[in-house]
């Protein structure tokens, strides 16, 4: 990056901290915007070129290394292609040299809008002694950004989030009916609360699993007796509980997963809208939304099964703000050997699979398959906190769930992710 101008900085702030200098950038010389200003705004615009890449930098100092701020600003962008592509808002993180330690992003833009206020609360690296909010327009030939308002305060580090999820999983032997496989669920939901869970995730289609005939037996509604049994056991245990279950509605028949509050309530409801090619041939009716819900431990996306197998399942969500996805499975198709092998199941597959979805997505995946081996919790590192091997009905670990782990080249994993993206051109 290349200063072109320092100067005074005056203009107007509302923040406790005052800016100490402004200048305009560019990336590269020949790259450079037209910036100017329009009284308290600070306007960055294309030169024409389609690699213009720069703006302005309000330069904050008296940063503590370390201490967490709020830093933001108001912006509004026209005319640009893609305003996540054309108009970057970074905060750079400084030292006494005025050499960049770290970065954060200060924004991922909400499609459809034009503007609005950004502000997040970042800490500042440990090495930092300025705080260096640069915006301006990046990659369009057409188009303009202005930015007022900017802020620096200091700020109270975000309490964390840690919420204690448990995978309950087995097969119900010698059940008849939907009420047998209930208690039989009942149970390992009630085994699973002596580690005093936030949430129980179970299998799918536990109301009919094992049951002889369960592809023709008569399943519930929802609202229904599964659904009432099992909030009694949520209040019981004072926990929410998740599974998948055989729906009926009508004379329609969904693969449909629950969410459960700790006091019984219906929290959310999702029809599995990627059906395994068996189950449409068996008259089971596809969902077509996939669904986030708002809980007490985060925004949750559940998925059953063959969902599993496309990324948009778990993309989808997670544009939409998705933190957990909730995988209730009998198997991937993608984790076998590889040939005609009924039956077969290779683990390291499952586990590539089930890493790549929390990584790719900076998610937590937890999954509940119904014969227990390989039922796991893995956060959105890909790191693998709990693990069925097969022989255990309940496993559980402790969540971070507000966790932004940084990566070394500075940013979060998180914003990297988002951020980084050009949807425009997918």
């Amino acid at each position: 990056m290349i200063v072109l101008e320092s100067m005074d900085a005056d203009l107007a702030v509302t923040s406790d901290m005052t800016p100490t200098a402004l200048r305009t950038w560019t990336a590269r010389e020949g790259l450079e915007a037209v910036c100017s200003r329009e009284g308290d705004r600070l306007v960055a615009a294309s030169s024409g070129s389609p690699a213009c890449f720069g703006g302005w930098d309000v330069v904050f100092e008296g940063i503590e290394g370390g201490a967490y701020y709020s830093v933001g600003l108001d912006w509004e962008a026209s005319e640009m292609a893609s305003i996540l592509d054309g108009m970057p808002i970074f905060v750079f993180w400084t030292d006494d040299e005025d050499e960049r330690v770290s970065y954060d992003y200060l924004i991922i833009h909400e499609p459809g809008t034009t503007s609005g206020r950004a502000e997040c609360v970042l800490q500042a690296h440990p090495n930092a002694t300025r705080c260096v909010l640069r915006v301006g327009v990046r990659w369009t030939a057409t188009g303009k950004a202005a930015f007022a308002n900017p802020s620096v305060n200091r700020a109270q580090a975000p309490e964390p989030r840690v919420a204690r999820i448990a995978v309950a999983s087995g097969q119900p032997t010698g059940s008849q009916t939907i009420a047998d496989n209930v208690a039989f669920f009942s149970a390992l939901v009630r085994e699973a609360a002596e580690c005093k869970p936030d949430l129980v995730l179970m299998p799918e289609v536990i109301n009919v699993w094992t049951l002889p005939d369960r592809d023709v037996v008569e399943p519930d509604p929802v609202p229904g007796p599964t659904t009432e049994a099992f909030a009694a056991v949520a209040r019981e245990c004072d926990t929410m509980i998740a599974f998948s279950m055989k729906e009926t509605d009508g004379d329609l028949f969904y693969n449909t997963e629950v969410v459960l509050g700790k006091d019984g309530a219906i929290l959310g409801t999702y029809r599995k809208v990627h059906l395994a090619i068996n189950e449409g041939w068996d008259g089971t009716s596809p969902g077509d939304d996939l669904a986030v819900f708002d809980t007490p431990i985060g925004k949750v996306a559940p998925t059953i099964c063959k969902d599993s197998s496309l990324l948009d399942s778990s993309r989808v969500p997670a544009l939409k703000g998705a933190e957990i996805i909730l995988l209730s499975i009998m198997g991937d198709h993608r984790a076998v050997s590889w040939r005609r092998a009924p039956g077969s199941w290779d683990q390291d597959r499952w586990k590539v699979i089930m890493r790549a979805r929390a990584i790719e997505n900076h998610m937590w995946v937890v999954v509940a398959r119904n014969n227990s081996e390989g039922s796991c919790i893995v956060a959105p590192t890909g790191d693998i906190l709990a693990w069925n091997n097969g022989g255990q009905s309940v496993i559980w670990a402790d969540c971070n769930i507000g966790e932004k782990p940084p990566t070394f080249r500075g940013t979060s994993f998180h914003d990297a992710t988002w951020a980084e993206r050009r949807p425009h051109l997918y």
